[in-house]
Formats: structure tokens, sequence, C-alpha cells
């Protein structure tokens, strides 16, 4: 839209001459020029946009007197405004070749005698540009001529100012052209220095910045490498908006400024923290302090921003400073090596930041970028002298390792020798140790054996009373019935001796009749007496393995009558209740009758000595019971032994399967009962037993057994 006014403004002004403006405005006039440039004063000034004030007929009493030259930020940004002068060059001085130098921060168009002689900035945007005094060629007649500047003050004016010196709105300086553009060329090769100095600089960061990088990349455990390739590059920005600060061109009112001094200010922090990483320092309270500090800082200084600056600007990079010097002065007197050389630096940090502070203008901001430069340069000579020490230090290990290999070299030799001494006398002692070994083994076997052996006696000496109490029943029946056979034989036989008339046919055939039968019953009981002493002779005997069909229920039963019977034989008072619950369709199952048969043994008798036991101190209420069952779970023959005794103690519970450990008295028990049960059924059958107590209650023994 406002480059559109202007279009219309060249449309609208023709044949504009000096006598079109009316009004009292103030004349300056021309009539010497200064070697340093003419400065053109007595404007005049009036707000608004209006393109009509151009115009030979545009009535210009109601503008009023203005300077300039006062700083930009007096004015409101994003705002337009017009100003105007009248000047009269004097005929005494017989040119019209001028120069208007002009410097501003604003957005402009310039006319000269109602015509648009220059444009400066982005008045759209309202954007500012300076041109730094770069003269622009006018001819001018003697007489009254008058200047129209059409300004946008820029947005987004910041409050401070990074230098002493006013951002002018608006000067205008004449001179002979020839010297204006003599005084320019003067004055870019006076401001070359210091963008030359900001070179320097920014190229010394530059290479500290890649140098600090590339170590902390191939060596990422020393953080300070990293801390120091942040601060360079800080730095390096910061050197960045100096040098772009430092063109006469850029306006110096943009937001860039408010961005580096926050860069400025997080860099002064992480020189901090380069020394708390390098010194290894315990505390990070002041750190963090100056860290919270940023967004607070951000705020003020966007807001009220010339007491933030010369706050921030001051204040902190000298308690930043001070801060230094203090973690320098404890790495020194905690003789951190080599501490001099960081509290040398920091002190020049020190004295270089309070000059600057003390001192303004270019000097201020010199001695500044020195005290910058020290701190860096400061703390890489710190690490050149540290990386040369770690040289030295790998260069005398390196000689040690050296030596020490030589060393290493005749001991290998020495050792060699001895070795070769002693390996005849070591496979001598392997032999004769190997030897010994062997014998040991062979009698460790023997001994398992034997106590295996022991315990299968042991076992079978308690199913003796219990077998002797068995096998009596059968043969008492076999020796009566032999004596009532004897008898029957002698009364057959006394009556085939009488006559043949006399004997009695039916007395004889019911002689043989009970005869007969009672062979039968001596026959089924010295059966009985046989099937109980091979079972005696199969326990005894060492267990081949083979596995047969077998009716778990008629094995349960006759080891559950043994055991009960070779208790009562040592002991006559015992007496316990036998409760049996045997699932009647249980099948046949392959196992090995004689060691599945030695496991219900073993159960069995468990049960009746805990019972025994605790009848021996229970109440005469107690009344001692076992209970056997089986049962079909799961493809699988499930036998559970279950006793109302003194329990299992929990403390223990786990143990009772361990080899030789018992619960008891001496001479007793072996430990291996349970042990060899375990084995028989988890091992030999793929089974498993499961243990259930509570002590002084029950124990309940389970057994599973697969039918495939």
């Amino acid at each position: 839209m406002k480059k559109l006014r202007s279009t219309v403004i060249l449309l609208l002004i023709v044949n504009l001459t000096t006598s079109g403006q009316t009004g009292a405005w103030q004349v300056f006039n021309v009539n010497k020029l200064a070697q340093k440039n003419t400065l053109l004063r007595g404007w005049q000034m009036q707000a608004g946009d209006n393109s009509k004030r151009v115009l030979p007929a545009y009535n210009d009493n109601r503008w009023k007197p203005f300077d300039p030259s006062q700083d930009v930020k007096d004015l409101e940004s994003g705002k337009s405004y017009w100003l105007g002068l009248r000047f009269r060059v004097d005929s005494a001085l017989k040119i019209s070749d001028f120069g208007f130098s002009i410097t501003q921060n604003v957005a402009s168009v310039v006319y000269l005698d109602g015509k648009q002689l220059v444009s400066y900035g982005n008045l759209r945007n309202a954007v500012a540009y300076n041109p730094g005094n770069q003269p622009v060629h006018v001819n001018l007649s003697p007489g009254e001529h008058i200047v129209l500047v059409y300004i946008v003050t820029p947005n987004g004016l910041l409050k401070f100012r990074t230098q002493d010196e006013v951002f002018d709105i608006f000067q205008l300086k004449i001179n002979r052209y020839y010297k204006s553009v003599a005084n320019y060329d003067q004055y870019e090769s006076d401001n070359m220095p210091q963008i030359w100095i900001f070179l320097v600089i920014t190229g010394i960061f530059f290479i500290l910045f890649v140098t600090h990088t590339f170590f902390f990349a191939f060596y990422r455990k020393q953080k300070a490498h990293l801390y120091y390739a942040i601060v360079t590059f800080f730095l390096l920005l910061e050197m960045v908006g100096n040098i772009i600060l430092a063109d006469p061109h850029w306006p110096k009112i943009d937001r860039w400024v408010w961005f580096f001094e926050l860069v400025n200010y997080s860099c002064l922090i992480f020189f901090i923290l380069i020394l708390y990483t390098l010194f290894n320092y315990p505390g990070r309270g002041v750190i963090k302090f100056f860290a919270g500090l940023i967004i607070p800082f951000a705020i003020a200084l966007w807001f009220n921003g010339m007491y933030a600056y010369y706050l921030f600007s001051a204040l902190v990079p000298l308690m930043i400073a001070l801060e230094c010097v203090r973690i320098g002065i404890w790495a020194k007197r905690n003789k951190k090596s080599p501490a001099l050389i960081v509290v040398t630096a920091c002190c020049i940090f020190l004295v270089f930041v309070v000059i600057q502070i003390l001192l303004t203008g270019a000097l201020s901001t010199l001695l500044f970028l020195i005290a910058m430069v020290s701190f860096p340069v400061g703390m890489s000579v710190f690490l050149a002298i540290q990386t040369a020490a770690v040289n030295r230090s790998l260069e005398k290990k390196l000689a040690e390792v050296e030596y020490l290999s030589e060393k290493n070299q005749q001991y290998q030799l020495e050792k060699q020798q001895i070795l070769t001494d002693q390996n005849s006398l070591l496979e001598r002692q392997v032999d004769e140790r190997t030897t010994e070994l062997n014998r040991s083994l062979i009698e460790l076997r023997q001994t398992q054996a034997q106590l295996i052996q022991s315990e299968k006696m042991a076992s079978l000496g308690e199913l003796t009373a219990g077998i002797a109490h068995e096998i009596q029943n059968p043969l008492n029946f076999v020796n009566n019935f032999s004596e009532v056979n004897k008898d029957l034989l002698e009364e057959l036989k006394a009556e085939s001796k009488k006559q043949k008339a006399e004997r009695d046919d039916e007395l004889e055939a019911e002689l043989i009749d009970d005869l007969i039968d009672n062979s039968e019953k001596i026959n089924q009981h010295g059966k009985r007496a046989d099937f109980i002493v091979k079972g005696m002779l199969e326990h005894s005997r060492k267990s081949s393995g083979e596995k047969q069909p077998t009716n778990m229920n008629v094995l349960c039963e006759e080891f559950l009558k043994l055991s009960y019977h070779g208790l009562r034989a040592r002991d006559k008072s015992f007496n316990a209740d036998m409760i049996t619950h045997f699932d009647p369709a249980l099948l046949a199952i392959n196992v090995s009758q004689q060691d599945i048969g030695r496991v219900m043994l073993n159960l069995f008798n468990n049960a009746f000595y805990a019972v025994n036991k605790k009848a021996k101190t229970a109440g005469p209420d107690y009344r001692p019971m076992v209970e056997v069952s089986t049962s079909v779970v799961d493809d699988q023959v499930v036998i559970s032994v279950r006793d109302n005794g003194s329990g299992i103690p929990d403390a223990i519970r786990d143990k009772i399967m361990q080899p030789f450990f018992t619960t008891k008295p001496t001479g007793e028990g072996t430990g291996l009962g349970l042990s060899l049960s375990y084995d028989i059924v988890v091992k030999g059958h793929g089974g498993n037993i499961i243990v259930d107590s509570k002590e002084g209650e029950f124990s309940l023994f389970t057994i599973s057994l697969p039918i495939f």
C-alpha cells in the first residue's frame, strides 16, 4: 500500500518549485562548506503519511520544528512522519556540483525540490537502512531549495544501546561532491581496522571451536573439550554479530542486538562450567544461579532495556569474572596443576572486564573483546600444557614399558627353564595323584555300595519281625492240618484193616475227602509262606531294574502289613489304625517291583515310626493312624501315604531328601531311605514325590508314577 502511495506521489509531482510551499519556515543558509561536511539544520516535522504534503499548494503552516538528530527510540515504532527543510545555496560558492551524505535509522524517501531523489529501506515492512554517509550526487543552483523526507520508524525497537551513541532518526549533510566522496572513503578506511580486528578474533574463535570439537569427537570422556567448543561457538556468534553491527548500513536497532547480548551472557556462564569441569569442582550452586537469570535477563532486556542492559553488561560479567578467579584460587590451593595459568587468565579477564566497565566508546568494546579472548586462549594454553604433560608422562611410561618388556623377556626365559625342569616333576606328581584319586574313587564307590546295602539290610532287618509274624500264620496252618491229616490217615488205615464186611465205605470216603481238603489248605498256606520268603529274598537282592506289570494296590497292601507287623514285633505296645483307599479300577503299571516295594516300605516305616513316637507323648485320646490311597490322575498313578504323627518342621522340609540327612536318633537311621526313594521314583521311573506337612499334626507323601 505504501509503495502504491509512493507511485501516486511521483505522478502528482510535476514542475514543483521551491515557491510551492508557503509558511514561516526557517531557511538554512549554505554560504560556506566545512571540510567534514556541513550538517543541515532547521527541520520541520508533521506526523502522518499524507502524500499531498509534497504538492506545491499544500499548506505547511502547521508543521512544527523538529530535531531529527535525536534517538529514533523517542518516536513510536512503525509510524510515518514527514520531515521538511528549506535551505539557500549562496551564489558566492560558485559551484553546482554537490553531494548529500545521509545517515539514518529509519526507512525513508527523500525528495528534493518536489522530485524523488533517493529511497532507503523498506517502507511497507518498516525495515530501516542506514546509508552511512554514502554520497548522493545533486546539482543545486544558487537560491532556495526544499528537502522533504517521508520516514517510517522501524518495528521492534529495543530500548537499550550497545554503544554510548544516539541512533539518529535522520541527518543530512552537504559538501562538494568530490569532498563528500573523499570523506566517505576516509570513513570506510577508518572503520576497516576495527573490522579487521573483529575478523582476526573471529578466526581465532573459529580455530578454537574446530579444534576442541575434534578433540571431543575423538575423546568424549573429556567433557571440558565440549564446553570449550560451546564457549568458542558462542564467542564466534558474538564476533559475527559485532562484524554485522560494525557495518554502518546495518540498523543497530534490530532484534539481532538483543539476540547477541543473550549469546554473550550464555557464553559467560560456560566460562564457569569449564573451570568446574577442569578442576572437578564439587559445587554447582553458583552456575545454577546464573543459569536461572537467563529468562529474567531476556525479559528485562526486552521491556526495560536501558537499565537492564547496563546491569547485565557490567554487573554480570564482573560477578562471573570474580567467580572464575575464585575457582582458580581454589584450584591453586588444592594443587590442581597447572592452576597458575588459569588463575592468571582469570585475573586478566577480571581486570579487562573492570576497565571496560569504567570506560566508554570503542576502547571499552576493544577491552571487552580482549577480556573475552584472554579466557579461552588461557584455557587453550592450559590444555596445551596439560596435553604436553600427558605426552611426557606417556613417554616416561613407554620407556618404563620397554624396560619392563626386556626384564619380562629375561624372566620368561628363566621361567621357561624352570618350567622345563618342573615339568617332569609335575608329571610324576600328576601320575601319583591320579593313582591316588582313582584309588579313592574306587573306595568311595565301594563305600557308597556298602551304605546302600546297609540301608537295604536295615530295611530288611525291619522287615524280619514282620515277615516272621506273617510267615507264622501259614506255617501254623500247615502244622495243624498236617497233624489232622496224620490222625485221618491212621483212622483210614485202621478202617482199611477191617474185614470187608465190617468196613464202612462212607467213612472211608469222608476221610479221603477231608484229607484232600486239608492237603489243599496245606498247599495254599505253603505257597503263602513261599511268596513271603521270595519277597524277602528279592528285597535283599541287588536290583536288576527290570520293570514288569505290577498291581500297585496289592504291592502297597503287602508292604503296609509287613511294615506294621515289623514295628509291632519290636514294640508290643504299639498299635495303629491302617486305613486304605485303593482304587479298584487301577490298572497294572510297569515298574520295578523290588525298587518300588523298597520305596513303599520306607514310607510306611517312616509313617509308623512318626505315629508311634507321637503316641508316647500324646494323651490317651490320640489314635495313631496311617492312611494309604491310590488313584489315577492325568495318566499317572498317584499313591498317597498320610500319617497323623509329629509332622516335619518347615526348617528341614527341603533337606529330608538329601543323602545322610535323618531326624532319627543315632543308630536308628542311616539317612539314605528317602534319598534312595527319591532317586528310584524320579530318576528311575520318571515320577515325582511331593511332601506336605504341618508340624505336630500330619505328614503327607504323594508319589506320582506315569502309567505309560
